[in-house]
This record gives C-alpha cells, structure tokens and sequence, in this order.
C-alpha cells in the first residue's frame, strides 16, 4: 500500500551466513543498508540496484573499508542482522559485479579452516604456565601485541585474514588463550564453616553458582575480598547467601562464621 514504510528483513547470520545473505539481496537487485550487529563491533554492506558498492566494520575508533571489511564480516558465525531498504550510501569503497561475491565465497573458505571462538568479545590472553613453541618473528610480534585485547579489536586492522591464521595457530599452540570478558557485580556473603579435611575449595549456592555459569559460559574461579584470595568454587544447595570454606581455609585467611565477604567469578 501507498504510503506504508519498507519493510526490514531481519535475521542472524546462525542461519543464514553473510554471503549468501549478500548473494541474495545482489540477485534481487535490492538498495539498501544491510546491517550486522553482534555485541563487539557494527558492519555495514551498502547495495545500489543489486551492486555491492560500500562495505565498512568498526568498534569504537578502529574500522575497516571496502574488501578487507568484506573478509572481517564473512567470518562471523552469528549475529543478528537487518537489511534496510533505500538507504544510501556514505561513499563507494567497492565497484560492485561479480568480484565480491567472489571475495566472500574466498573469505568464507579461510575462516572455515580458522577455531577462532565465534565469539570475538573474548579476551585473548598469555595462559599462566604455557611450554615453549617455535614461532615466527610475525606470531611474536603479535603475541606481544594482543594481551589483553578482545578478538575483534585484534582482527580490525588491515591484513584481517592473515591476523586471523595467526591468532588460530597462536591458540592451537597454546601461547594465547581466549576468554570471556567478565562484568558481574560482586555479591555480598557471610562465611559459613565447612568440616571436613581439605583446602583451596569455596561453595556457593546452587541458584547463585548456575546464574554465574550461564553468564560466563566458561571455566571460572572465585575472588574473594577480603581478604584477597582465589579460589576453586563449587555449588552446594541450601547455603543461600552464605560462603562456604574449609577450615583450613578458614585458618588460612583467618576468617570466621559470620564474617561478611565480597566474591565475583574470575575467569
């Protein structure tokens, strides 16, 4: 009907991946803004009449243009996306025809080859005890460079796809590990005395250690302040707002029954 806005196609790249997804909006000759979304970073693919004629990706100051965002984008695994019809636009950083379903059907064949976690908010890191590995002078300047840093700020630099193989052979090797970021609020708890022989173990309650768990979806120790000290966790049922400790624990932080403490899970 005359007069109703367009509608917007929308969708996660889970099911329908980038390029076939551009491949389909090339064959019906759409114009618009296609729009990727996942948590860690925003691309954008622009079509005019069904040619691919702009494509961008960014996270805060750091983006990508024209192929190499095409080569950033063919890689994600999932991420909600919406096509936006008629929008323009802001320049043209790729000439459109058959060259770009081409770069992301090559794109997509290298990221297949890559285990890099599918999702790139994680944090890469130096694991704690890691054996020696023969690297290139190009992985060693790289492992130096990403400690700290979430995937996708990594792969935001020119040369993505040759950073990509790097990071996966770094973490096959086992000289990085990826893990999640994690931003949860430290939960008050009294101290509860647990007898039995043993140390290094805390216990939460079931509800509290399962709401952790599906927040993180990873392994995870517990911090506790004060006094600051890490620890093994595990669920325990019916300690509600209570943290359980061995006694030799409990000597060793010089903590008792009642004792109020702050925990939050540490990857």
């Amino acid at each position: 009907m005359l007069g109703e806005p367009p509608r917007y196609l929308e969708g996660n790249l889970a099911e329908f991946p980038l390029p076939s997804l551009v491949g389909a909006l090339m064959s019906a000759g759409r114009t618009g803004r296609l729009l990727v979304q996942p948590p860690y970073l925003e691309g954008e693919v622009f079509l005019q009449g069904g040619q691919v004629v702009h494509a961008r990706a960014r996270s805060g100051e750091r983006a990508l243009e024209g192929e190499e965002a095409l080569d950033l984008l063919a890689g994600l695994r999932r991420a909600p996306f919406r096509f936006e019809p008629e929008a323009s636009p802001p320049k043209t950083t790729l000439l459109g025809g058959l060259a770009v379903p081409a770069r992301l059907a090559e794109a997509q064949a290298a990221w297949q080859g890559l285990a890099l976690p599918a999702d790139w908010g994680y944090v890469l890191r130096l694991p704690k005890g890691a054996g020696e590995a023969e690297l290139t002078p190009e992985a060693l300047r790289v492992l130096a460079q990403v400690e700290g840093k979430p995937i996708a700020e990594v792969l935001l630099s020119p040369g993505t796809l040759r950073l990509a193989r790097i990071l996966h052979t770094l973490l096959q090797l086992g000289a990085l590990e990826a893990v999640p970021q994690v931003q949860l609020a430290p939960v008050a708890l009294l101290v509860l005395p647990i007898y039995g022989p043993g140390s290094g173990v805390a216990y939460v309650d079931e509800a509290l250690y399962a709401a952790w768990a599906r927040a993180i979806r990873h392994g995870f120790r517990l911090r506790l302040r004060p006094p600051e000290a890490l620890m093994e966790v595990r669920p325990r049922p019916h300690i509600q707002g209570r943290l359980g400790l061995l006694e030799e624990d409990l000597r060793r932080l010089r903590l008792k029954r009642g004792d109020k403490v702050e925990v939050v899970p540490e990857v």
